[in-house]
């Protein structure tokens, strides 16, 4: 279970720089590709009316079930992760990138991030849905690519994001197509005792999955991937927030896995 104490010990050890250093070339490289992209999306955002956006800096504390930790290879660790998003007129971009193993130096250091663009087709609310999961750490690395439709629902408060698409994935065991990707993100604002809630959801389903992936990740030709989240908007520029991390057959294990995160948030 959840040990604070394990939080003091963040910066132990090898510092992140070093941890960085130490890394491999895949994941620098793919880092190199992430900060071009960001910055030509910068460019073409200016060019774009600008409509509303986000930016966050979080400490995270992931604490898996017992039963997932007896089953398998998972532990607890703690994380940083910077987390942004945007809607322009033509769109809207999401993007996040973690810092795992904080403290624990080279050999259990890793990095996951995630690049999310929507382009309005101006076909009532359909869009086209691209994504791109990036997970790497010493002698494995994975990306995951998704490019279909989305659709978004949106009133005073709430929204609905589906998407579906086709899924290919590049890893260091398999590449190649790997059927498809459904899915959404969820997200509703809320008072309670007078104070600012934000409950959200976000899931992935994969389908039809390559046989050799499968093989993996529970021999199941489908999978389910996805976290629920109560936030407190303590004050405008900082919150806290409670997870209930949940996947099944997927992470490199079988059946259902869960966690819960506790994070301390700073918003931009």
């Amino acid at each position: 279970m959840i040990c604070f104490n394990k939080i003091q010990g963040l910066f132990s050890g090898d510092d992140v720089l070093t941890a960085l250093m130490k890394h491999n070339m895949k994941s620098s490289v793919f880092l190199y590709k992430l900060i071009f992209l960001v910055l030509l999306q910068i460019t073409t955002a200016a060019l774009a009316e600008y409509k509303w956006g986000f930016a966050n800096l979080s400490l995270n504390y992931l604490d898996w079930e017992h039963k997932t930790e007896k089953k398998s290879t998972k532990r607890d660790f703690t994380y940083i992760e910077l987390e942004g998003g945007a809607q322009f007129d033509w769109g809207e971009m999401y993007g996040f990138f973690d810092l795992e193993n904080i403290g624990h130096g080279g050999g259990l250091f890793r990095t996951a991030s995630k690049g999310v663009l929507r382009y309005y087709t101006g076909v009532d609310q359909i869009s086209v849905y691209t994504h791109v999961y990036n997970f790497a750490e010493r002698g494995f690395s994975e990306q995951n690519r998704v490019l279909g439709l989305g659709y978004q629902w949106v009133g005073e408060g709430w929204w609905f994001k589906p998407f579906l698409g086709v899924h290919h994935v590049s890893q260091t065991y398999f590449s190649g197509t790997n059927g498809y990707m459904g899915g959404w993100i969820i997200g509703s604002n809320f008072k309670l005792w007078g104070q600012s809630f934000l409950f959200t959801n976000w899931h992935e389903w994969e389908f039809a999955r390559d046989a050799q992936y499968a093989a993996g990740n529970g021999n199941s030709k489908q999978s389910h991937n996805g976290a629920a989240a109560v936030w407190w908007n303590v004050i405008p520029s900082a919150g806290v927030g409670l997870q209930w991390r949940y996947a099944k057959d997927k992470l490199g294990t079988a059946n259902m896995m869960n966690a819960a995160i506790f994070t301390v948030k700073y918003n931009f």
